[in-house]
Parts: structure tokens; C-alpha cells; sequence
């Protein structure tokens, strides 16, 4: 029997926590030890032990790796997203960290970190949009508008507006709140905690939520979108997109669940046609 792991780290940012607390639920409920996921993913128990410590954040195919060893079928997309969160948020404890003066005359550590890194920590603070999501296309339409003015207009300046106008599923919403949250540069960390005044939602919660392919509950959009900072005006136009696109599809549902009902009908009125006019 192993070793019982240390106690997380209570100074650490809450997505960090969360994940390193994920990984080692995903362990314990696989019945596999330290050593023989290690065994199975081909990196040394000491690594495990690390990724899991909640000190620092692993690497994304360490995370992988030990995911899938542990015999995750699951989609990967809320691990890579969960993994995302925990680096951003550590990477801007550490910038916070970096700024503090020092106290020795010598002004703030941000300015002896190289320009590149900073750089590339500011990359990964906020993913990129999608090049061929639903607002980027928006957006290009839009330009296309402007240079043509022969084109008839079917955008406006306000990009989300119009994207929420044109969203068909559920992942086109989904798509749109992602967007959303990067662009205003808020963590799931903080966005917790901005959920507090209404309703407190974890930010495994809204990792799920974002990396997933269902529409969100009134309330959960509701305390998304207030997180977010969205006014109220805009939010009745969130939430009516919602609403046609669960109108939409609880229709589809019913089609679907119809259509052997019809079937079955056809084929019991061609059996009583039969019987009339072929009889033997």
C-alpha cells in the first residue's frame, strides 16, 4: 500500500487546486497505485507525485497521459480546458507575485523578467479566438460589408449581438460564452468568486459547463453572464437565444420520436388496404 498523499496546498489558485485534486480522484477511482500508472504511461512515480503535489501545474501531456492511463473514456476537451484554467491563473499569481517591490531600492520584479516571456505568458493568459468560430466569421463579414457597399447588411458593430442572432445549437452558444469570457480576460477562478453574490458556482462547474455541448440552465446563464459584467439589456437577448434554441430542439425531439409512429401507421394502413382490395 502506498504512501497517503500530502494535503493540497491551501495558497494556490482554486483551478490549480482543482485540478490536482481531479487527477487524484481519476487515480483512486482507476484502483491503480502511483507506481503502476507510472509504469503504464512511462513517466517515473516522482512526476506523478509532482503533478498531482498541487505546487506546481504539469505539463498538458503529462495531464493527458495520465488521464487516459487511469482509463478515461470521457471527452478531453474539459481536461484540456481545466488544465488551461489552472495554468493562466498560476502564470498571473506569478506576474502578481513579480510586481511586488522588493523593498531593497530596486523597483519591481516585472521589470528584470525578460520582454519574449512576458509576452508569452500574455498569449497564454487568454486563449485565441476560433479562426473559423461563429463571432470570427461575424467579424469578417462585417468587413466585407464595409469594403462592398453593395453588399446589403445583415451585421452591426455589435458583434456578439449578431452572433447571438445567428446561433442555431448549442454550440453555437456555447462557443459565443467562451469568447465572451476571454475577451473580457476573466479567470473561472474569478468568476467564481464573482458568482458568490447570487449564487456561488464552483469553476469546475463552469468548466464543464464551457467545455461541453448542453445549453446552460437559465440560472447558470444568468450568473454567467452577471459574472461576466454583461448589463441587463444585453442579457435579455442571451437568454432569448437560449430559449429559441431549446424550442428548436425539443420540436427536433418530437419529430424524431414521430416518425415511427407514422411509419408504423403507413404500414398498418397499407396492411388494411391490402386485405381490402387483394383478398383471396
Amino acid at each position: 500500500m502506498g504512501r497517503p498523499e500530502k494535503q493540497l496546498p491551501l495558497d494556490i489558485p482554486l483551478s490549480q487546486r482543482s485540478l490536482a485534486a481531479e487527477m487524484r480522484a481519476l487515480r483512486k477511482s482507476s484502483g491503480l497505485t502511483v507506481s503502476e500508472l507510472a509504469a503504464r504511461i512511462m513517466y517515473s512515480p516522482a512526476a506523478i507525485s509532482q503533478g498531482t503535489s498541487g505546487k506546481t501545474v504539469p505539463s498538458w501531456d503529462l495531464v493527458e497521459a495520465f488521464v487516459r492511463g487511469c482509463g478515461y473514456t470521457g471527452d478531453m476537451e474539459v481536461w484540456r480546458r481545466a488544465h488551461l484554467d489552472a495554468r493562466r491563473d498560476s502564470s498571473r499569481e506569478s506576474v502578481s507575485a513579480s510586481t511586488a517591490d522588493p523593498g531593497d531600492g530596486s523597483g519591481p520584479l516585472l521589470t528584470r523578467v525578460p520582454l519574449a516571456r512576458r509576452q508569452r505568458r500574455a498569449e497564454e493568459a487568454v486563449p485565441a479566438m476560433h479562426a473559423d468560430g461563429l463571432l470570427a466569421l461575424v467579424q469578417q463579414a462585417r468587413k466585407y460589408e464595409l469594403k462592398d457597399k453593395r453588399v446589403t447588411s445583415v451585421t452591426s458593430s455589435d458583434y456578439m449581438h449578431t452572433a447571438l442572432a445567428l446561433c442555431t445549437t448549442a454550440e453555437d452558444v456555447l462557443e459565443l460564452m467562451n469568447e465572451l469570457i476571454r475577451s473580457k480576460g476573466i479567470s473561472l477562478t474569478e468568476l467564481e468568486r464573482k458568482s458568490d453574490s447570487l449564487y456561488r458556482i464552483s469553476n469546475t462547474t463552469f468548466t464543464h459547463l464551457l467545455g461541453g455541448t448542453t445549453l446552460p440552465t437559465t440560472e447558470l446563464l444568468h450568473i454567467f453572464l452577471a459574472g461576466c459584467g454583461v448589463d441587463a439589456d444585453r442579457m435579455v437577448m442571451w437568454h432569448f437565444t437560449v430559449t429559441r434554441i431549446r424550442i428548436s430542439e425539443m420540436r427536433q425531439r418530437e419529430r424524431k420520436a414521430a416518425s415511427p409512429r407514422r411509419a408504423s401507421n403507413k404500414a398498418s394502413l397499407g396492411k388494411r388496404l391490402a386485405s381490402i382490395f387483394f383478398l383471396p
